[in-house]
């Protein structure tokens, strides 16, 4: 069910979670029962900068467990190997 903010005129800001249905911009405050008008806001996500200002989605979150202490593995793709092939042979 949504969060959604509104402002009474005596109390200030509140919080209601209310189903989509009932999305209204007016609600009664919980404190003196007044009208209260709901404030519309626009989360904030950090903007990443720097070397992963282009990365997706599974980059950032590989740096941010290797950063949080997670061992983090990277190395050669899995997949079958060919036996009998030890080293390069140009």
């Amino acid at each position: 069910m949504p969060l959604y903010e509104f402002r009474c005129s005596c109390c200030g800001p509140f919080d209601l979670h209310r189903t989509m249905q009932e999305d209204s911009s007016i609600a009664h405050c919980p404190g003196c029962a007044e009208l209260a008008q709901r404030r519309y806001s626009v989360g904030a996500q950090p903007v990443p900068n720097g070397a992963l200002r282009d990365a997706g989605r599974v980059e950032r979150s590989r740096v941010d467990r290797a950063r949080g202490g997670e061992p983090v593995v990277t190395g050669p793709p899995l997949g079958r190997r060919l036996h009998g092939l030890g080293g390069h042979r140009h």
